[in-house]
């Protein structure tokens, strides 16, 4: 990837002003992250900009305006753009936020939010890197990090410019319809027997019946942690875990404990598992129900579709930052 015609005077901010606040605080122990929490972390990140010489910042708007004592504090120091999206506080914000800020060339993202928010960014972005921060609970893709680490990081990533050597290309899950791409999740893609989407998010083992997972982890809370409670290592960068839930021909499925949410830990039935290839189309069982993205129930699909679910390792790219700190 090119770095010439870069900004790398600049970068951009999507914070997610809902995330962490979903209805899994009501079916689950997940814990509530607040506005003024995403603020202090939103002004220690311009510390970190300011530090290192950025010149200019656009900022996502949002209707709690968590940008705003940043933007007040370093007003003489760091020119902020507040992007005009024409709508707030929904998905399609942060679709025209990523757009302009693609459009604009800057250095890099910087999206504060969890898998959802992460996925949303990079499915509307080509080439610009990002650095995905969680700012909501068992999220798999976005990093932990402390907003003024996140702010240096991305600052030394500009100045550094060199995104070959500083970036990696993440993988992520593709959705089809026949021939037709329509969708695509960072972390996991969750086949639910429930045929509308509703509140989005699941939290009935009892309503899913397959599993795509792409990323896993031992210490990983959501559906993702029963492909690491099956495999037992991590996923090699080119290949996925495919789960069937439920009974076998046999009357006697494989049964693991696993934590599918925060506090949430509940026994779960396995009919089949398989690690599966880059590329490797796999079609869905279920003629009917929806599709859920890292988490969120998107997609309602009925008997006349073709579902189907394939892994691309030519994901987003996004910042090596224990590689940038150490230059």
């Amino acid at each position: 990837m090119d770095s010439k015609d870069r900004d790398f005077s600049s970068v951009g901010i999507i914070a997610n002003p809902l995330s962490g606040k979903d209805i899994r605080r009501l079916v689950a122990s997940a814990s509530v992250v607040s506005t003024h929490m995403k603020s202090n972390e939103i002004l220690k990140l311009y510390a970190g900009l300011v530090a290192y010489g950025i010149k200019k910042v656009y900022v996502m708007p949002d209707y709690s305006d968590i940008s705003r004592r940043a933007r007040e504090q370093y007003s003489e120091k760091i020119e902020t753009i507040l992007i005009n999206t024409n709508i707030l506080d929904a998905e399609e914000t942060t679709i025209r936020a990523a757009k302009k800020m693609e459009a604009n060339k800057v250095g890099c993202i910087i999206v504060f939010g969890g898998d959802g928010t992460c996925r949303l960014v990079s499915k509307h972005i080509n080439t610009t890197p990002i650095l995905p921060v969680s700012t909501g609970t068992n999220n798999l893709f976005p990093l932990n990090l402390e907003g003024t680490v996140v702010g240096i990081a991305a600052a030394k990533f500009c100045l550094l410019k060199n995104i070959k050597k500083y970036c990696t290309r993440e993988k992520k899950l593709e959705i089809y319809d026949g021939n037709n791409l329509i969708d695509s999740s960072l972390v996991d893609v969750v086949i639910t027997k429930t045929p509308y989407i509703g509140s989005r998010a699941i939290w009935d083992i009892k309503n899913i019946d397959e599993l795509f997972i792409a990323k896993i982890s031992h210490e990983g809370i959501g559906f993702s942690s029963i492909g690491y409670s099956l495999l037992k290592k991590d996923l090699d960068f080119n290949k996925g875990i495919h789960i069937t839930l439920g009974e076998n021909d046999y009357n006697n499925p494989q049964k693991i404990m696993s934590a599918i949410a925060p506090g949430k830990i509940e026994e779960i039935e396995i009919q089949g598992w398989k690690e599966f290839d880059n590329n490797n189309e796999i079609a869905v069982k279920l003629s009917s129900g929806t599709v859920a993205l890292d988490g969120e129930r998107t997609i309602e699909f009925s008997s006349s579709q073709k579902i189907s679910v394939k892994l691309n390792i030519e994901g987003p790219y996004c910042l090596k930052v224990k590689e940038i700190l150490s230059t």
